[in-house]
């Protein structure tokens, strides 16, 4: 698969939070290929209330969606719309305090940028992503800044935020969150690779961070949490309750982690090999797996 179509591949992660109504509803019809009947679903969504964030937020999602579909003019008309409307809304909101406001306004930049990298400005949309990095502090915008710039820039360079301990060996990171059910259902597969290739050198390491999510729980305290995210790890992770799972916001944030699971291979020498924001088929990650071990 080329750069360009393996990079356009990858709009329709999963993201967090996840929206209910429309955002939901457009989602799903362009997991489905189906761009006309998101275009419909937001356009009465409009009709009955107005541009307000979750507009916003929907029409991000046109945007994301006909770029995935090879549609770029399209995209760019519903990049145009989007920043439009975040501009707007900026004004009466801010955007830290509005999860819909702010999923918009990081999918504009995302947007922004793979659409100059699909347009063969692949410097610049690097260029574009680090000028906007500096300006948002929240977390979202932030990550989603990172993973665009890893999708970029990070194979082939030196892995960050790494213990030097695990220099010498291969390592695969799986970095997960203990509400995501994608991770649960990539954790069978991270624990039969480990059983298989552990024995050859392999070492994972599975960091996630905080999200101030205890079920049952409003306003959890950071124990309540840390003991919620140990829970899940050893009622839903089997064969992997020995693997170092650590608390770190800054490796999460540093891998771009907007979406959950994200995989990531470190060759023996520190270098990246792979960067995927998204799960993996058990015998894509082997075969990836196995070009580390190779003599």
């Amino acid at each position: 698969m080329s750069f360009k179509s393996r990079y356009l591949t990858l709009f329709l992660t999963i993201l967090a939070p996840a929206f209910a109504g429309v955002v939901s509803e457009v989602r799903f019809k362009l997991s489905a290929g189906d761009l006309s009947s998101a275009e419909a679903l937001v356009e009465d969504y409009y009709r009955s209330n107005g541009a307000n964030s979750e507009y916003a937020a929907a029409v991000s999602w046109l945007a994301r969606g006909a770029l995935t579909l090879g549609q770029a003019d399209t995209a760019a008309h519903y990049l145009a719309e989007t920043q439009t409307l975040v501009a707007a809304l900026a004004k009466e909101h801010r955007v830290e305090d509005d999860s819909l406001l702010e999923a918009a306004t990081g999918a504009s930049i995302e947007v922004q940028a793979r659409l100059m990298a699909a347009h063969g400005d692949r410097d610049k949309a690097v260029a574009y992503l680090e000028s906007k990095l500096p300006h948002w502090k929240t977390w979202w915008i932030a990550a989603r800044i990172h993973k665009n710039l890893d999708l970029l820039t990070l194979e082939g360079q030196p892995a960050p935020e790494l213990d030097a301990s695990y220099r010498g060996h291969p390592v695969l990171l799986f970095l997960w969150a203990h509400w995501c059910g994608d991770c649960k259902a990539q954790g069978p597969v991270i624990a039969r690779l480990k059983q298989k290739y552990g024995p050859r050198g392999l070492r994972v390491l599975a960091p996630t961070r905080r999200y101030g999510e205890v079920p049952k729980i409003d306003h959890a305290t950071v124990e309540q949490e840390d003991q919620e995210i140990e829970r899940v790890w050893k009622t839903s992770y089997a064969g992997l309750e020995d693997t170092p799972h650590p608390v770190s916001e800054a490796m999460m944030l540093r891998y771009g982690v907007s979406s959950t699971p994200t995989l990531v291979l470190i060759a023996r020498e520190g270098i990246v090999r792979m960067y995927r924001p998204t799960r993996m088929t058990e015998a894509e990650l082997s075969r990836r797996i196995e070009s580390l071990l190779a003599p």
